[in-house]
Parts: structure tokens; sequence; C-alpha cells
């Protein structure tokens, strides 16, 4: 029974992907015209409504997912600092309905089609690039009201433990001047797992929290400092997250 729920999620996702972009085909081509930061600023929309569309409604017969949302209502431009249980992850991201460039590690930017329009949308290689370059960048985003997405943990944990934290989105953070957002994903750590398989289907819990202002994030004296305060704060959350899940499921 497993392997046919894995069979129907991954037809209907890639059935899913052929309909939506052809749809929107002559829309993206026209914005392909547009200069450089435009450009990159609505492909990543096309992005947005894509991931947002994919998790609330293709992806619904096998799973739903809560969105919480606990901010103060703030939505400056900003980092969404988010952790990395699983693959799906790229996609739950869409769902505070923010517009931004997802960074990402340079191989899935070489995919054809799917990276070279990831490239186009302005997602940032932390990879391949030097700070200076990735700076420049991440200042054109929020100066086009726009976020970055962050993995600091840089691959996935598939586990509910948070791998360690990188510090280079904290420095932008703080060389830009900007809050600090997150994200907390809970329940998917095999779904799927590092071969892609969904060892289960099972509802999800995503909360967004925060911000840390740009006053909070300038008074941290190092990048190390404040990526520590975002982990504890995120594992925290995490922790009441998951024991809420499992609270949920034993009922």
């Amino acid at each position: 029974m497993l392997f046919l729920r894995n069979l129907a999620f991954y037809s209907v996702t890639a059935l899913w992907w052929v309909v939506y972009w052809l749809a929107v085909a002559i829309p993206v081509l026209a914005v392909m015209l547009l200069p450089g930061p435009r450009r990159r600023h609505w492909l990543r929309r096309f992005l947005l409504y894509f991931g947002l569309a994919t998790v609330r409604f293709v992806w619904r017969p096998f799973f739903r997912v809560r969105f919480e949302d606990r901010t103060d209502g703030s939505r400056a431009p900003g980092v969404l600092v988010t952790d990395h249980r699983s693959a799906i992850d790229a996609f739950l991201v869409a769902l505070p309905g923010l517009n931004g460039a997802q960074t990402v590690n340079g191989w899935p930017l070489k995919v054809p089609i799917i990276g070279r329009f990831a490239l186009a949308a302005g997602y940032l290689d932390v990879t391949g690039w030097d700070f200076d370059f990735f700076l420049a960048r991440a200042k054109e985003i929020f100066a086009a009201g726009d976020w970055i997405v962050a993995f600091p943990e840089g691959t996935r944990s598939e586990s509910r433990t948070m791998n360690p934290f990188h510090s280079g989105i904290f420095r932008v953070a703080q060389e830009l001047h900007v809050p600090v957002y997150m994200l907390c994903i809970a329940g998917n750590e095999f779904m799927p797992d590092r071969k892609f398989r969904f060892r289960e289907f099972r509802d999800l819990s995503v909360r967004l929290v925060g911000p840390l202002t740009e006053e909070e994030v300038s008074q941290c004296a190092t990048a190390y400092v404040l990526k520590n305060k975002v982990f504890r704060i995120m594992s925290g959350e995490l922790a009441s997250m998951d024991a809420e899940l499992d609270h949920e499921k034993n009922i």
C-alpha cells in the first residue's frame, strides 16, 4: 500500500508540474524580456504560486499541512530561516506567501530546465559564489521588496534534530540590517527519505515565528552569536510542534 501511495504521489506531482508550467509558459516568456532585477522578481512569484498550489491542493489528498503565523504582523523584507528535514521543504516554505529567493547548493542549479529557471529567478548559490557576490545579490532581492529563504543546516537532517547552522546567511542579515524570521517545519523527517521514498504519510505542522528585528540582529556581536540564538529559538519551537503532532497521532 505504501508503495502505491508513493507511486500515486509522484505521478500526480509530475503531472501537475507539466500542467502548471505549460499554463504559465506565455507569461513566463514575457517576463523573461524584463530587465534583470524585475525579471527575477516576477519569476520568483511564479515559483511562489507553484509552491503554494502544490502544497495546498495537489498534495492535499496525501497529507495536510497546518500553518500558523505567530509573528507580530511584521512583513519587512528579511531573511527567513527554516529547518531542513526533507526535500519537500522547498515547497513548504511557500506557505507564508512571501515572495523570496531560496538559497541552494550549487548542484540543483545545474539540473536541466528546473535549475536554469531557479538561477534565472535569482536563487542563491551558497556553495559556488563568493561572499561579496552573494551579498550584492541579496541586496538586490531586498531592494525589490522580496525575501531570502535560507536553509542554514546546508543539507537535510532527516531527523528531528537540526544539523548545526552555517553562519553565512546570518552575516548577510547583519551586513544588510534586515530582520530574521523563522519557519519551523515538523513531521516530515521521513517524507521523503534520502532515497525519495515516503516511509509514511502524515499531517505536518509549519509555524512562522519572530522576527528578530534589525536592532536585535545588530545587537548580536557576531553572526555566530546570531545563528546560535536563532538555533535555540527554533529548537524549542520544533520540540513543541513534534510533541503536539505525536499527541494528535496517538489520540
